[in-house]
């Protein structure tokens, strides 16, 4: 177990904060432990239907590319992950779900952030009228077809393939 000895903030940003810590090994070596703070996100598989659901299409500016996405948002301070899930499908698929079954957890990249990523079901699905998110296009399509889309490595974002994963029925 790797002791911290200095916690040193690098950068603080609107979303992320970066971190330069000091940490001392078990073998007495020092080394800089370089890390993302993240404050949290949730994403959600909407089932429109007992067979279809809803992916968006974005441009992920990081990767240079739009993908093929299940809803997700960051979570904001107050905010449960239950709450921001809500209020994300409202905004970028303009729905309200009725029922969100938890899927669980996971960390999608432990060796540079402490992000912590929470997976729903979402389902019994609302229309509700809000703005919907520039530059998100909505796609309805049968759950199957995102399984094999997985195969065919058209979706290719690692929370989408989890929680389709998860989910299998």
């Amino acid at each position: 177990m790797e002791k911290t000895v200095e916690k040193k903030r690098i950068f603080t940003g609107k979303l992320i904060n970066l971190n330069a810590d000091r940490v001392i090994l078990d073998s007495g070596r020092k080394s800089v432990r370089e890390y993302v703070q993240h404050p949290g996100a949730v994403a959600a598989i909407p089932f429109i239907s007992k067979d279809s659901i809803i992916l968006v299409r974005q441009y992920r500016y990081p990767v240079s590319q739009e993908l093929l996405e299940i809803p997700a948002g960051t979570i904001e301070e107050g905010e449960s992950p239950e709450e921001t899930m809500a209020r994300e499908l409202k905004e970028e698929i303009g729905y309200e779900p009725e029922k969100l079954t938890n899927l669980g957890w996971f960390y999608p990249s432990p060796g540079y952030t402490d992000e912590k990523i929470y997976l729903f079901k979402a389902s019994e699905l609302k229309p509700y009228e809000s703005e919907k998110e520039e530059g998100i296009e909505v796609v309805e399509i049968p759950y199957k077809k995102a399984l094999r889309m997985i195969d065919n490595g058209e979706i290719r974002d690692g929370k989408t393939i989890i929680a389709l994963l998860s989910c299998r029925f």
